[in-house]
Formats: structure tokens, sequence, C-alpha cells
């Protein structure tokens, strides 16, 4: 195998983990964002017991969603780790050979992993959007 082919065999695991890495990113900032409201909740909660059903019941939400957005960031580890053997293990496999099993090994280990994490991700994103729905309705009905 030439320069030009290896080059072009390891592009595939960098690009997903570059991809893997900015899902990161964006998965990240909505977990900070569902601890945050939590916490502004818990602080509503004991200032005003005025509000408490609908607090308690977007709080509800809000735990299930920060545990969809943990599960996805805990599966995107994996990926990142195993993008990262994938790249490794080609690189002995174009210098020495007999390392392919590894190989696809790994990249379909880090494939499934990101898999995952998407999915857990889009549920919790179909979560948001019906919470602020069933705000919406109930803060219209006040």
């Amino acid at each position: 195998m030439n320069i030009v082919d290896a080059l072009q065999v390891s592009l595939v695991p960098i690009v997903i983990l570059s991809a893997a890495a900015l899902i990161s990113l964006s998965i990240q900032q909505r977990y900070g964002r569902v601890i945050d409201r939590i916490r502004i909740f818990h602080e509503k909660l004991l200032a005003d017991k005025k509000w408490e059903r609908l607090i308690q019941e977007q709080l509800e939400i809000l735990i299930r969603r920060g545990k969809l957005l943990r599960n996805a960031m805990f599966f995107l580890m994996p990926c990142i780790l195993f993008a990262l053997l994938t790249i490794v293990f080609l690189s002995v496999e174009i210098l020495y050979g007999s390392m392919s099993m590894a190989v696809m090994l790994f990249f379909s280990l880090s494939l499934a992993s990101l898999f995952i994490s998407v999915i857990f991700a889009t549920i919790e994103m179909f979560i948001s959007y019906n919470a602020v729905l069933r705000e919406d309705e109930r803060i219209r009905k006040i």
C-alpha cells in the first residue's frame, strides 16, 4: 500500500473522530443547560411553593432529559476511543500488516457507539420540545 492509499484509508476514522467531537460539544452544551435549569427550578421551588406542581412536572422532564444526555455522552466517549484505536491499528496494519481484523472491530465499535449516542440525543431532542409545549399549554391556562 502506498502513502496515498494509506492517507485515504485513514481519513474515515479521522472524520468520525471529528464528528464525534463536534457532537460531544453540542451534547455537553445541552447537558449543561439542563443541569442549570434543574438548579434554577430547585431554587424557585424553595423560594415559592405557588408553582410547585408545575415545577415538579418540569423537574421530572429535565431529569429524564439529563439522563438521556448523560447516556449520549457516555456512548460518545467509547466512540472517540475506538476511533483512535482504529487509527492506531490502521497505522500498524499499513506498516506491518496482519491487523485488519482489529481495525474492522474497532471501526465497527466506533460506529455502533456513535449510532447509540445519536439515538439518545435524538430522543432527548423530542422530549425537550414536548416539554416546552406542555409548559406553554399550562401557562396559557393560568
